[in-house]
């Protein structure tokens, strides 16, 4: 009887737990968003125990129209595949106001199951402020180079909890367009600032493929603005690191990361960074023409003369600063004349007075913006005497000089390539690769994490899309005398008529 009675209060004690968390569940999903195929509360309640509830956090790197694209791509994948009912979706923008690290530690504080990174500033961010919480990336055109892999032989997969889309765009499929944009493509120029990592990296794919066609190529350095420098410098803020884009040893697409340096007259990381062998200088194509010289050679030697009188000179200049350095030495003192002290007065009053005078000579901004165009437009004058046609990587520095660049190619009737649809507004031709499908490939990714559990650095890091538009400048076109096939399109034609992400193919979802 005992017993009885026991059974009877255990089966009514579940009938009340089970009847609690009906109506605590139903209250749940009444507090959740809907979205358009949203089921009944019933529905949702029979449904509790085997979906799952997820809260993700997304950092924009910069607020444009490229980010948002890739943000709507990835809402729209996690939306497809985890259920719109199943995700709260905190979204935050790096701003002067609030940094990428604030946004991130915030995320993790929150204990959120995943963080979008968008956009290199985000992930660098990302990368520091957590090692547990999982993490996808799309925009970044170099993950290696941002997540500082050394690695030579890296294969795409991180080996920690980042995987994601590449931004870079298609530089094979960029060549393609650059041969038939410049109809007989002779030489290359290629554009970039010295500090700019991900033009560097682009570039040294670029020049990779120029190589096997056996064309040739050079690059031209060309100092950033003041503002575009200022930019650079609040991304390398975000990254949490001391070491600056113009400091940081150069990683080669081809040869990878300088991992033994030249320490340069110290120990530490600083005096490796600046070491000669972690310094970049412009490169040229082993294809490219060389300048002729005219050197007499010796007979004896088989060197030149002008060889000789270099090493002379440079052995002089040697025992001329020995002498110096003895004569300095054993030369006894000596009190120097009234003449000579009002000489030496006097120059130093003059070494004063042109101290005082340069900090009164300060350029203004416009004075400085004037220079740096002066020196851009002699570099891209010289490379458009040289080459027949220009490349300017994709988000490069040097995008707010694109217009001058641009100016000249086509007063010269150098064909120009834009590697962003931002530099496509001015270059005769670029390539289309749509934001919303980079996004898209990136939201995918989060059911692979958080349904089937799987380790982002195990997941490879995906390549771009091969679904690219072929668009040309008609206004360019025209003063360059170029005509186009059907298979190009005009840049702001297209524009006006295609819809972001109307080729993606979407996950079909399950029928209700």
């Amino acid at each position: 009887m005992l017993r009885g009675q026991i059974k009877k209060m255990i089966s009514a004690g579940l009938l009340l737990a089970f009847t609690i968390g009906s109506v605590a569940t139903a209250a749940y999903f009444e507090t959740t968003p809907t979205s358009v195929n949203a089921k009944s509360d019933k529905d949702n309640a029979s449904q509790a125990e085997d979906e799952e509830y997820f809260n993700i956090g997304i950092c924009l790197s910069v607020d444009n129209e490229y980010h948002r694209a890739i943000t709507s791509g990835f809402l729209d994948a996690v939306y497809d595949t985890l259920g719109k009912d199943n995700v709260t979706v905190t979204t935050k923008i790096i701003s002067e106001n609030q940094s990428g690290e604030a946004i991130i530690n915030g995320f993790v504080t929150k204990q959120m199951d995943l963080i979008f990174a968008n956009g290199k500033a985000a992930l660098s961010a990302a990368s520091i402020a957590t090692s547990e919480t999982p993490i996808v990336s799309a925009g970044v055109i170099d993950f290696k180079s941002t997540l500082h892999i050394l690695d030579n032989k890296w294969k795409r997969y991180t080996g920690r909890n980042i995987t994601g889309i590449s931004g870079s765009p298609s530089v094979a499929n960029q060549l393609s367009l650059l041969i038939e944009a410049s109809g007989d493509l002779s030489a290359v120029g290629i554009l970039y600032s010295p500090e700019d990592t991900d033009s560097i990296y682009q570039n040294e794919i670029l020049e990779k493929y120029l190589n096997q066609a056996g064309i040739p190529w050079k690059e031209y350095e060309i100092a950033s603005t003041s503002s575009a420098h200022r930019q650079y410098e609040e991304i390398a803020d975000a990254y949490g690191s001391v070491i600056t884009p113009g400091e940081i040893a150069a990683a080669s697409a081809k040869e990878g990361a300088v991992l033994d340096p030249e320490p340069l007259g110290g120990d530490g990381v600083i005096h490796e960074i600046l070491s000669p062998n972690s310094a970049r200088s412009p490169k040229v194509s082993e294809f490219w023409p060389e300048e002729e010289t005219v050197e007499a050679v010796t007979e004896d030697t088989g060197t030149s003369d002008a060889a000789e009188t270099d090493a002379e000179a440079d052995k002089d200049d040697v025992n001329s600063d020995d002498s110096a350095d003895e004569i300095e030495q054993d030369a006894p003192e000596s009190v120097p004349s009234e003449d000579e002290q009002d000489v030496s007065e006097e120059g130093q009053a003059s070494s004063e007075d042109a101290d005082t005078s340069e900090d009164a000579e300060e350029l203004s901004p416009e004075e400085a913006a004037a220079l740096t165009a002066a020196a851009t437009a002699e570099i891209v004058n010289t490379a458009c005497e040289e080459c027949n046609a220009l490349y300017i990587a994709a988000e490069s520095t040097l995008t707010d000089q694109i217009e001058l660049i641009t100016d000249i190619a086509n007063e010269k009737k150098v064909a120009t390539l834009g590697g962003d649809m931002t530099l496509g507004k001015h270059t005769l031709v670029t390539l289309y690769a749509d934001p919303y499908d980079m996004g898209y490939r990136a939201g995918k990714l989060v059911k692979k994490i958080l349904i089937d559990e799987k380790y982002p650095g195990d997941i490879k890091i995906g390549l771009p899309s091969s679904n690219v538009v072929k668009l040309y400048q008609d206004d360019v076109a025209e003063k360059l005398g170029r005509e186009f096939p059907k298979s190009f399109k005009e840049y702001d034609a297209f524009l006006k008529e295609y819809k972001a992400g109307e080729n993606t193919t979407r996950v079909e979802k399950e029928e209700e």
